[in-house]
């Protein structure tokens, strides 16, 4: 489909940007972190979020204490 030459795209769609970690996966606001555990050896944290009114939980993976005592452990069995 041609344009009328009066008309110009001024910008395409671009994708929706990823969220980040501490924005809301339903409205996309920034939430609070109420609680940070590692106990379970991954770094768990949970966020607040105040428009949605829920909690979510998210995992950064292994946290830093397990992934040195992992590493310690295998220096001593080598």
């Amino acid at each position: 489909m041609k344009l009328p030459s009066w008309l110009s795209v001024r910008r395409l769609r671009t994708p929706r940007s990823k969220l980040s970690l501490t924005q809301c996966p339903t409205c996309g606001r920034d939430m609070q972190m109420t609680e940070r555990s590692s106990m379970t050896g991954d770094d768990m944290r949970t966020y607040y979020c105040g428009h949605c009114r829920k909690e979510h939980i998210v995992n950064f993976g292994v946290a830093t204490w397990q992934a040195m005592a992992d590493a310690r452990k295998s220096d001593r069995e080598s």
